[in-house]
């Protein structure tokens, strides 16, 4: 992190000292200073609380479309004052008691995102600021050039998440690529900001409608995920999963479809709760939620019903289909090795079982909490008959 702080560093210094400023640059830097202000201000409610919320992953915000917009119009020296005075401002207003090193970092990663996307620019001579670059290939060089304000971005980020906490899944590091569409659209706003800062810049107050708008539409959604995802497994959380199960229910009954009910416990769960940690449980908690999501089918409700109990809603699937399912599940957990931390090093943990118990509907009944009840009740008479089996309500 410190070298990427320093190469920040280096870089502004570069810019400065071999960069001219016009009183026009001067101009659009300040529209767009004041435009980026207006904009963290209107949604400082709604970032304060993913700041909070995100956990282990890269944190997906919209600055990226004020700074890529000064990237394509703004000389270098300004492009970095931009920055600094973003992530200031979201520093007093918005973050809060943070880290402060984490902050610097991030700013780091935009300022040298921002200069590799500059050269970019430069490199194909297209661009004489303030410009916009014209035809397929000014159109191909603003790709390219966010593109690579990208790659540096997100490579720098989710490697000081990696180096950071090695042992964590790489996956968690790179968090939901789906989030990265959010930076996209940013980089895209960013170029039609740029060109109306060229060619009308008075319709940059118009533009701030669509801004505050896509905030609300991609970003508040996050939160809504978050609220119905369990944090230990990204399973559905309990009152999420019943709610979707419910409505599923009512569907099938309208249809006279079949569904299924599956509640499965892992054996022996406490025993690794005690002898490896708390921690190490989390980790094989997760590894079984992922076995459960590579086998279920598309549209299948799977979610975390407390402790290690997991619970699924499988439509239209019959006792023989339930039967699969769980011979795949039981499969694959007896062949998954789970590399869990523990104060004298790493340990393995394999031989994982579960007890399954299901419940078919309409023959068990037709609301969510007849099923689960049905289901865990041969849940139960699967532990007591040995454990690592599938029990169907009879």
């Amino acid at each position: 992190m410190l070298l990427v702080d320093v190469a920040a560093l280096a870089v502004i210094a570069t810019s400065v000292a071999f960069t001219g400023v016009t009183g026009a640059d001067l101009t659009r830097f300040l529209v767009l200073t004041a435009a980026a202000v207006v904009h963290l201000e209107a949604v400082r409610g709604i970032e304060r609380l993913r700041e909070v919320a995100v956990e282990s992953g890269p944190y997906v915000n919209l600055k990226s479309l004020w700074v890529f917009a000064s990237v394509i119009v703004l000389p270098l020296p300004l492009v970095m004052a931009l920055t600094v005075i973003s992530y200031l401002y979201c520093w007093l207003r918005v973050y809060g008691h943070t880290m402060v090193f984490r902050k610097v970092f991030s700013a780091a990663t935009f300022v040298l995102a921002s200069g590799a996307s500059a050269a970019v620019l430069d490199a194909t001579g297209l661009v004489v600021r303030p410009g916009i670059p014209e035809g397929p290939l000014g159109a191909l060089a603003l790709v390219a050039a966010a593109a690579v304000w990208w790659l540096v971005n997100f490579a720098l980020v989710v490697g000081a998440i990696v180096l950071s906490n090695p042992t964590a899944p790489a996956s968690r590091a790179v968090g939901d690529l789906a989030d990265q569409l959010v930076v996209a659209a940013a980089l895209g706003l960013g170029v039609g900001l740029a060109a109306l800062l060229v060619f009308a810049p008075w319709l940059v107050a118009v533009l701030m409608v669509t801004v505050l708008a896509l905030h609300q539409g991609l970003l508040m959604p996050q939160l809504q995920r978050a609220a119905q995802t369990d944090g230990k497994t990204g399973l559905m959380e309990a009152t999420y999963w019943s709610r979707m199960a419910g409505a599923e229910l009512a569907r099938a009954r309208q249809h006279g479809r079949p569904v299924a009910m599956l509640v499965l416990d892992l054996d022996h769960f406490r025993q690794v709760n005690n002898e490896h940690g708390h921690v190490a449980g989390d980790q094989v908690l997760r590894a079984a939620a992922a076995v459960l999501r590579g086998e279920l089918r598309r549209g299948d409700l799977v979610g975390r019903f407390g402790g290690d109990e997991l619970v699924v809603l499988l439509p239209g699937a019959t006792a023989g289909d339930v039967r699969d399912i769980a011979a795949r599940i039981l499969d694959r957990l007896r062949a998954l090795v789970v590399a869990v931390p523990t104060v004298t090093g790493q340990v393995e943990i394999t031989g994982l079982t579960a007890s399954m118990g299901a419940a078919l509907s309409p023959d068990h009944g037709t609301e969510v909490d007849q099923l689960i009840l049905v289901a865990d009740q041969a849940l139960l008479r699967a532990k007591r008959t040995g454990r690592d089996r599938l029990c169907l309500a009879s």
